[in-house]
């Protein structure tokens, strides 16, 4: 009986991940991935079902796992505002990278009908925006936002932040947005949020926000 490992699941969703990005959903074959982690069809299938399984999987540990990653260092900023500035440009150099543009992508040209789409919704990118509201209302109970909504607060900050550079990437209007102009774009992002959602006391550490 062979074991399953956390190690093996990653091997092959980051060999899957790559050979989606370079070839597609549709033309990336479970027979394609299987030799190129260097095993059997039914090693692959041990760890995942069918392709969809294999796909979640990929954008899971690529929205899910960076989406904490991203919370851990933005409670680490030295204060409210900076750390918002370093949320979105690291948010902005991750959105509008090559592998979730071709995620994102993928899912999108996926049948209505299949639920890749609205599995993808509720399991992996909900969640990670809910990670951001979750902060933003532990920021209002630490006073350092004013009370509000949290999703609609994240939601704000989103908008804030993608502008249209979302839309242009994905179309293939534009290759990349520069670090300069994604700093400028964070910047200004974090002050107008802070208009509306600040309360003045943003020279204290976000990270007391994680406190309960």
């Amino acid at each position: 009986m062979r074991v399953r490992t956390e190690d093996k699941r990653r091997e092959i969703v980051e060999i899957a991940a790559q050979t989606f990005e370079e070839l597609g959903y549709d033309r990336a074959s479970m027979s394609l991935i299987s030799q190129r982690v260097g095993g059997s069809k039914a090693t692959l299938y041990g760890y995942f079902r069918s392709k969809e399984d294999l796909l979640l999987a990929v954008l899971d540990y690529d929205v899910g796992d960076e989406a904490e990653r991203l919370m851990r260092q933005f409670l680490s900023q030295t204060n409210l505002r900076d750390g918002l500035i370093w949320l979105g440009d690291a948010y902005l150099r991750r959105r509008l990278a090559p592998r979730p543009i071709a995620n994102v992508r993928m899912v999108s040209t996926q049948p209505e009908n299949s639920g890749i789409g609205k599995t993808f919704y509720d399991n992996v990118l909900y969640p990670a925006w809910q990670r951001l509201a979750n902060r933003f209302e532990m920021l209002m109970d630490e006073g350092e936002l004013i009370r509000a909504d949290p999703w609609v607060a994240a939601m704000h900050w989103k908008g804030l932040c993608e502008w249209d550079l979302f839309d242009q990437r994905l179309l293939g209007a534009i290759t990349e947005v520069g670090p300069e102009q994604a700093h400028e774009i964070s910047t200004l992002a974090a002050d107008a949020f802070l208009k509306i959602y600040g309360t003045g006391q943003n020279g204290k550490k976000p990270a007391r926000a994680g406190k309960k």
